[in-house]
């Protein structure tokens, strides 16, 4: 195989854990720069902007400038399907939609290239349907990528929230108000639902009503559950009924919900084993039984 035909195909091997640890590191570098921000009041934004890892200071105006050239060429429900994707995800406010369709179109224009060099230097029907299979790969890898964060970031949200219900529970019950109560769970938590319950304070002590934050945090999460507690929060506090004892129906509720989830997994876990058993460990353990037998018999007849 041509040295350049290695060469690529190492090239776009390391663009995906690149692009993978890009998103990923966002959260911790910006924890890093506030707290740094924080316990050095003399520094400016400037410095701030050079605790960001390389690729992000570099690659993202150039990958942004070509997500705005190339935003008009997608469909408006795949720009507004990205920036939910990046609400789920969490990464809302150090990634934008643009960034995403520009790290599309570069992954697009990339592999094209290195497609119609393969197709041109060996052309050949097989080539060309693994080059356009390899070039729509590459194309909705960012996609697959952030749905996969957004997806991951749900769960945890999700099985998070029975036990940020039984803290709240007992610390109104002890006597604390709510809004203390999740300010100590943000504090003291460092799961993305204790990150966005922080969020949710910040909104309040901006101003904005209990109930509109709350429905905001709903509203980014993109959790039914959470939807649901929210919504019968703000309605208990409209009705009167004590929020000690809606909190608590809450959380039962919800401990029942992540029973049944984790006994739905492994109900299903048997008919998911059915492929790798069939595919991978049977072949192998018929080729182990009956390959010496095979042998004897070949050397019979």
């Amino acid at each position: 195989m041509p040295t350049t035909v290695w060469l690529a195909s190492a090239l776009v091997a390391a663009a995906l854990p690149l692009l993978y640890w890009s998103f990923n590191q966002g959260n911790e570098v910006s924890a890093r720069a506030v707290q740094n921000l924080g316990t050095r009041r003399n520094q400016n934004l400037r410095v701030a902007q050079l605790e960001r890892p390389a690729i992000e200071r570099l690659g993202l105006p150039v990958v942004s400038a070509i997500g705005r050239l190339g935003r008009g060429l997608l469909p408006v429900q795949w720009v507004r399907r990205y920036d939910q994707d990046l609400g789920r995800a969490g990464k809302l406010g150090q990634w934008t939609a643009e960034q995403i369709v520009g790290i599309k179109i570069v992954f697009l224009v990339v592999s094209g290239l290195y497609a119609i060099v393969q197709v041109i230097s060996s052309p050949s029907l097989t080539r060309i349907a693994i080059a356009v299979g390899c070039v729509a790969f590459m194309f909705f890898v960012p996609d697959l990528l952030l749905k996969s964060m957004a997806d991951r970031r749900h769960d945890l949200i999700q099985n998070a929230l029975p036990d940020v219900l039984d803290q709240l529970t007992m610390s109104v019950e002890a006597g604390l108000g709510f809004e203390s109560a999740i300010a100590r769970i943000s504090e003291r938590e460092n799961h993305p639902l204790a990150q966005e319950l922080g969020r949710m304070i910040q909104d309040i002590r901006l101003g904005t009503p209990r109930a509109d934050a709350m429905a905001s945090l709903s509203q980014r999460a993109h959790v039914e559950d959470l939807k649901h507690v929210v919504l019968s929060l703000r309605q208990s506090e409209k009705l009167g009924v004590p929020l000690a004892k809606t909190l608590r129906v809450q959380a039962e509720e919800m401990r029942t919900k992540r029973k049944f989830r984790a006994e739905e997994k492994a109900h299903k876990l048997p008919v998911k084993m059915i492929f790798p058993l069939g595919l991978c460990i049977l072949p192998a353990l018929f080729i182990v039984i009956l390959g010496p037998a095979a042998i004897q018999l070949s050397r019979v007849f």
